[in-house]
């Protein structure tokens, strides 16, 4: 199939509409203020100056902060120097009780066996026969989008990329409660979004963070379930086809050495935490920015009429949807996933020639990468066709949706794959657009970056 020529007024596309973005910090602020706009919103502390330099260096309890926005420092920090760094003491704090020691927490020698043992799970090969599931729950998403009229639109996302990697995780589940174990599972993402004031606190990094009674209660049912079914397929002759059943069966390719049941459990945790959420969020800013530009919908519509006629999309139709998936990278570039990511230098190390002492922290703001005024045109502005073979960005380090280096997200096969799926079924079947008394929408950081208190549109049959 030829790819689509950009729609006639599209060179017109961005000219009324413009995408909702976070204030910059105009003037550097004392310690206790930055502590209290952390806690309500990190990214109420970026910088103005950080979305035209590419890399600003303060003080910060004796140490350094270096705020980066530019693609070398990025790749710096995340490629050339990966080893000097490892992830901050206040993200881990936050993530490993309820992640454990996965491949998101975990680091050295216990990250590198888990990465090489994992990737194949990965392989498009092992994707591919998950498209159905994806397609389905895409229709269902559609079928609940039909009532109201103006339904929460992110927790119609959240709950259709749950369903997907429910049904991927699990294809078949015995000996525990879907409902009680998507709740503890509910409860513990809360817990690893909501940022305390105690959290800034300079503690040592061998001291665990308190989690709530609910959380704790929530990851004894959430573990009780999964080590239930582990332990069901290791007794099984066959573990199954399913992700699960992958992570059973995987093995390094150096070593022979295959995942334990923890490993398991808490690669479990991490997929549903870091797959589901994430994705449903990409997904929930497309149709925000397709919802407040008609000619950007109508077009994705067309193509996805085009691709999947009348039937469920399928793994073979992803390629086809040119257009689509340029809508979700510009939706990502705009509003990615992670919008920042902080690293803590382990050993003197250098960001593009500039020394950085042991202990130093690098915050990489992706937001700011995303929306620099040195790399982008109009780079608040809503244009798809930036993504058009001859426009897209030529340095890999320039888009970082999913990370960069080593450690980039092993699931961006999986979750491309997902959110193309669902967006193309989506707005071949349905019409979005904002109701008539919408609020400015407003940008929150809770890990993920989200619309404030949810996004409601106008849902209408296509």
């Amino acid at each position: 199939m030829e790819k689509p020529m950009p729609a006639k007024g599209d060179a017109d596309m961005t000219d009324s509409f413009q995408p909702a973005r976070v204030t910059p910090l105009e003037q550097p602020t004392n310690l206790l203020k930055t502590g209290m706009l952390m806690r309500e919103n990190p990214l109420s502390i970026l910088p103005a100056l950080l979305f035209e330099k590419t890399i600003l260096t303060g003080p910060y309890l004796g140490r350094s902060v270096h705020h980066v926005s530019g693609p070398a420092e990025m790749k710096s920090v995340l490629q050339d120097n990966f080893e000097d760094w490892c992830k901050s003491p206040l993200i881990q704090r936050m993530l490993r009780p309820v992640l454990g020691d996965a491949i998101l927490t975990a680091h050295g020698e216990n990250w590198r066996r888990q990465r090489m043992t994992l990737q194949p799970a990965f392989l498009k090969r092992r994707l591919d026969p998950f498209a159905p599931i994806m397609a389905e729950a895409a229709l269902m998403a559609v079928e609940r989008l039909k009532h109201p009229q103006t339904p929460e639109i992110m927790s119609v996302m959240s709950d259709a990329t749950f369903a997907v990697i429910e049904r991927v995780l699990f294809s078949d589940v015995e000996g525990f409660d879907r409902g009680e174990v998507r709740r503890a599972i509910e409860v513990l993402l809360e817990e690893i979004g909501q940022m305390r004031l105690s959290d800034l606190a300079p503690v040592p990094e061998w001291m665990p963070r308190m989690m709530t009674r609910r959380a704790v209660q929530a990851r004894k049912v959430f573990r009780k379930a999964v080590e239930g079914q582990i332990a069901r397929r290791r007794a099984a002759a066959d573990p199954g086809s399913d992700l699960l059943g992958l992570l059973l069966t995987v093995r390094d390719e150096e070593t022979g050495e295959g995942l334990s049941d923890t490993d398991i459990r808490d690669s479990v945790m991490t997929f549903v935490a870091a797959g589901h959420e994430t994705t449903g969020i990409a997904l929930t800013w497309a149709l925000y920015l397709l919802a407040n530009q008609p000619q950007a919908q109508a077009r994705l519509r067309e193509e996805a009429k085009a691709v999947l006629g009348d039937g469920p999309a399928t793994a073979e139709h992803v390629s086809q949807l040119y257009f689509t998936r340029q809508v979700l990278e510009e939706a990502m570039r705009l509003y990615p996933p992670a919008p920042m990511v902080a690293r803590r230098a382990v050993r003197a190390t250098e960001i593009c020639g500039r020394p950085v002492r042991k202990g130093d922290v690098a915050l990489l703001a992706f937001y700011c990468l995303h929306r620099h005024t040195t790399l982008w045109d109009n780079p608040d502005s809503f244009d798809p066709d930036r993504w058009l073979r001859d426009r897209r960005p030529t340095d890999r380090y320039q888009f970082l949706a999913f990370g960069g280096g080593p450690r980039a997200c092993i699931g961006m096969g999986f979750a491309m794959m997902e959110a193309t799926i669902m967006l193309a079924t989506l707005v071949r079947e349905l019409a979005f657009s904002p109701p008539a008394d919408a609020r400015p929408v407003e940008l929150a950081m809770q890990v993920t970056l989200r619309p404030a208190g949810g996004l409601h549109l106008i849902v209408k049959p296509a």
